[in-house]
C-alpha cells in the first residue's frame, strides 16, 4: 500500500466516504479523459471515451447512495433480508467499478498489455494439436470407451480452447479474476493491494452462488470501497503528465 496515498486506516465515516467517492470518481474521470486525449494510441483513446467514464461515474454514484445508509444498517442487531440484499448490491456495483478501472488502466497502455500477450498459446501449432487429439478421441469411440455423443462434446470442447487461446483477451473483456492474475503476474500490486482485490471479487460473486453464503461485513464493505478510492488515485498518479500547451 502507497502510504502516501492511504495507509490502510478507516479515515472516512459511511457519509463522508459517500462523498469521497462521488469526488474522486468524477476526478478520476476528468483527468483520464484529458490525460487520454494526448495519447497518440488510437484504440486507447476509443477505449476510454467520454461515454465508458460517465457511465463509471454513474455507477459510483449508485455505490456511494447504496453505502450513504451504510452506517445505520451497521448499527442494526440483525440484519434482514433487505439489509442483506443493499449489502450485496453494494458489493456488486463495487465489484464491477473495481473491474473498470484496472481495465481502463491497461486501455492507457494497451500497447505494453498487448505485449505480454496475456493467456496466449503463441506459436501453438493448433491444426497439429487438434488432428492428432480427434484421431484419440475417435478411437476411443470405435472402441466403445466414450460414446459418439461425448467424443463429439470433447471434440468441440477442445476446438472452443484451443481457439480461445490462441486470439488476442482484448482488455475490455478480460473479467476481474483473469485481470487480477495479470496484475499479479507484472507485479503492478503490493500484496496486501492484491489481497483487497480478492476480497471485493469474493464477495461481488456472491450473486452468483446458489448456496447460501456469507457477505462480507458492513465494515468489510467500508474499507473495500475505501480502497476502490485509493485505487483511482493510485491510477492517476501512473499516468503521464499532461503536457504544457502553452
Amino acid at each position: 500500500m502507497k502510504e502516501e496515498i492511504w495507509d490502510g486506516e478507516m479515515d472516512y465515516g459511511w457519509e463522508d466516504l459517500a462523498e469521497k467517492v462521488r469526488i474522486v470518481s468524477n476526478n478520476f474521470a476528468d483527468v483520464m479523459l484529458e490525460t487520454v486525449s494526448f495519447s497518440p494510441i488510437k484504440e486507447a483513446v476509443d477505449l476510454i471515451s467520454k461515454e465508458s467514464l460517465q457511465r463509471l461515474c454513474l455507477l459510483a454514484d449508485q455505490l456511494a447512495s447504496q453505502i450513504k445508509d451504510g452506517y445505520y444498517y451497521q448499527t442494526e442487531d440483525a440484519e434482514n433480508n433487505i439489509q442483506n440484499a443493499s449489502k450485496l448490491t453494494s458489493w456488486i456495483i463495487l465489484g464491477s467499478l473495481t473491474e473498470t478501472v484496472l481495465q481502463m488502466f491497461l486501455a492507457f497502455y494497451i500497447e505494453d498489455y498487448k505485449k505480454t500477450q496475456w493467456q496466449q498459446w503463441v506459436d501453438f501449432p493448433a491444426a497439429t494439436v487438434k488432428e492428432r487429439i480427434n484421431v484419440t478421441i475417435s478411437q476411443l469411440v470405435e472402441d466403445g470407451v466414450i460414446e459418439s455423443n461425448q467424443g463429439k462434446s470433447l471434440k468441440e470442447a477442445i476446438k472452443d480452447n484451443i481457439k480461445r487461446h490462441c486470439v488476442e483477451h482484448p482488455v475490455q473483456r478480460v473479467m476481474l479474476d483473469e485481470i487480477i492474475q495479470f496484475y499479479i503476474a507484472q507485479e503492478l500490486l503490493d500484496e496486501d493491494e492484491i489481497q483487497y482485490l480478492r476480497i471485493i471479487q469474493s464477495n461481488r460473486n456472491g450473486i452468483h452462488s446458489f448456496e447460501s453464503r456469507t457477505i462480507g461485513t458492513w465494515s468489510d464493505l467500508q474499507y473495500a470501497t475505501r480502497f476502490w478510492c485509493y485505487l483511482l488515485e493510485w491510477i492517476l498518479n501512473r499516468l503521464p503528465d499532461i503536457p504544457d500547451c502553452e
